[in-house]
């Protein structure tokens, strides 16, 4: 029986290809689960649009990471956090931090999970950092972390003295 692969199926096929397979397996295993349609030329020809507007997607996406990249490696973020006299900071600066920085400055929406380093952000310094923005785009985007200034105040103490 012929069927037209809606889905990718391993060993079988991918998206709109047309493949042979026994009755039983296209009626209990492909149709239930969304993967196939009989093969006819209206649905040859429904699936060719499917797989037009996909590619057209694709390209889409494609084109709109590409540009994303090239903005996000011109950019390079700044954090002010407190660190102690050997520049160790108190905490550390995650990929959360950063896509939350992205999103409050520049209204870019990234997914933190698509955030990268080598290295753990605990000491003041400069950090590259990885942003997969799709399959076939990945940019860097340079992390400084400068100390924050301590802003100096009394430590005297006001009011009267308690008498006891």
């Amino acid at each position: 029986m012929k069927v037209i692969l809606k889905g990718n199926v391993d060993n079988l096929g991918y998206i709109g290809d047309v493949v042979e397979v026994n009755k039983g397996y296209a009626r209990n295993y492909l149709f239930p689960r969304g993967l196939a349609i009989e093969h006819s030329s209206g649905n040859l020809k429904s699936m060719e649009h499917l797989k037009k507007k996909e590619w057209e997607k694709r390209n889409r996406e494609l084109l709109e990471a590409k540009e994303l990249a090239a903005k996000l490696n011109q950019l390079n973020i700044v954090f002010k956090a407190k660190a102690g006299k050997d520049g160790r900071l108190f905490g550390s600066i995650t990929n959360k931090d950063i896509a939350q920085y992205l999103a409050e400055n520049y209204q870019i929406e990234i997914d933190r999970k698509k955030i990268e380093f080598n290295e753990t952000m605990k000491k003041i310094g400069d950090y590259p950092v990885t942003i997969r923005l799709h399959k076939e785009v990945a940019t860097r985007l340079n992390v400084i972390i400068a100390p924050e200034e301590e802003t100096k105040r009394d430590d005297k103490v006001s009011g009267e003295e308690i008498k006891g």
